[in-house]
């Protein structure tokens, strides 16, 4: 029988660690990293947290690879509503990905009733242009603010991390004393077999969404925060499955608090929009952080395609990008018809970014100009001319199956990868 069992909950490094120590059967051994058993590290002591909601980082984490993989995991007691929560999540998931036999349960030996006694708010927070629309539009709610280190950063990316911290400090519209960070070796504790079972998309298809928002169950209840809020990434008009999404992320609960899936109703030219207006008629200044490229120097890369679109939404709006963390490059237009190539992949997901990019740039009759008004509005009209449905999908199977290809080794042979990245950079 393929078993997961939590054998015991330990406050360790002065309260602030909370380890798991949990065992797993033979038939499910290649799914998990046992030499790097699951944690979570605030920057609190919280070893005051009852272990009924201590567990639900684990369980956020392990419950999904359980469904997938089909077994059954083990533990002495649990929150109830999350309890509860967990049952509809998996129907969701059921939903979500009907070609996949989800199966595998949860089996609790004590049911225990929490409340938290509080109405406070906080907020999941990366600096990107999601979060930064989430603290503006409830920035009067003075919202506790969590950064967690192993999402978008690696653990072994210190670097990075205090790059992140650093620039965290230098932005005056954050409240430091409400900022937490928490490391958490969430995307690490599993092997690549897992990856694999949603096309090396488990991290943001799957995971996401839970993992994020269960790390937050101990500060929820040591700082009395019921009111959570993690930002949206995509709006209602996205009909392809994700790990975060309001069926999700709204179905995350323990004790009586309540998540929101934050800004699903804006498109993200909405958002830039919404900073930008709120910059303007504050006396803040903020520096967005989009991307996380190997190669960024500073608060981004400003090649990516990602950064490309955030630029480009600011231009739209009116707004000098560089305030706002980028630095142009001098063939920013060319750049952004090469997303557009022959060599290029457009899969639903990016084709509705650039297309909410289009839909604004039909419709404003200003923007910001670089240095040449009149060349730079020929290249929006070009843009807003393309027909992006002709090359949605476009190469999907070659650059799937190279990608699929590049992960296996990279994790069959970390350490080359990490010799390549340390040369690259």
């Amino acid at each position: 029988m393929k078993t997961c069992k939590l054998d015991s909950i330990s406050f360790e490094e002065n309260g602030q660690k909370i380890a798991y120590h949990y065992t797993v059967s033979n038939d499910i051994k290649e799914y998990f990293r046992l030499d790097n058993l699951y944690y979570v590290l605030y920057d609190k002591d919280v070893s005051a947290v009852p272990k009924s909601l201590a567990v639900i980082p684990l369980l956020s984490n392990i419950m999904p690879i359980s469904w997938f993989v089909g077994f059954d995991v083990y533990i002495d007691e649990l929150d109830e509503t999350f309890y509860n929560s967990l049952k509809i999540l998996k129907e969701q998931f059921i939903k979500f990905h009907p070609e996949k036999e989800i199966k595998g349960t949860l089996h609790v030996n004590n049911i225990v009733k929490n409340q938290i006694d509080g109405t406070n708010t906080s907020l999941l927070f990366s600096g990107g242009l999601d979060s930064y629309d989430s603290l503006t539009r409830n920035y009067h709610r003075n919202p506790y603010l969590i950064s967690i280190h192993g999402a978008d950063v690696a653990i072994d990316d210190t670097v990075r991390w205090k790059e992140f911290k650093k620039f965290n400090e230098e932005e005056e519209i954050l409240d430091l004393s409400r900022l937490f960070y928490v490391e958490s070796n969430l995307r690490e504790f599993y092997t690549y077999k897992v990856e694999l079972l949603a096309d090396l998309g488990w991290w943001g298809a799957v995971q996401h969404g839970m993992a994020l928002l269960g790390v937050l169950a101990p500060l929820s209840y040591l700082y009395k925060f019921t009111d959570i809020n993690i930002a949206a990434s995509a709006t209602n008009e996205i009909s392809y499955s994700w790990g975060s999404s309001p069926l999700i992320d709204e179905n995350m609960k323990w004790a009586n608090t309540k998540v929101t899936h934050d800004g699903y109703h804006l498109k993200r030219t909405d958002k830039v929009d919404g900073v930008v207006d709120f910059i303007q008629n504050s006396d803040f200044e903020i520096k967005l952080r989009v991307c996380y490229a190997d190669e960024r120097k500073g608060y981004n890369c400003n090649v990516c395609h990602k950064c490309q679109r955030t630029i480009l939404s600011l231009i739209l709006s009116g707004a000098d990008p560089k305030p706002y963390g980028f630095d142009v490059p001098d063939n920013f237009y060319e750049l952004i018809f090469k997303n557009f190539g022959e060599d290029c992949v457009m899969t639903k997901g990016l084709k509705y970014q650039w297309t909410c990019i289009q839909d604004k740039a039909a419709a404003v009759d200003t923007f910001f100009v670089l240095k040449d008004k009149d060349k730079e509005q020929a290249y929006l009209d070009k843009f807003i001319s393309l027909d992006l449905d002709e090359i949605v999908n476009k190469n999907e199977k070659k650059v799937k199956r190279n990608q699929r290809r590049k992960y296996i080794l990279r994790q069959k042979f970390p350490g080359l990868y990490k010799v390549y990245r340390y040369l690259r950079n």
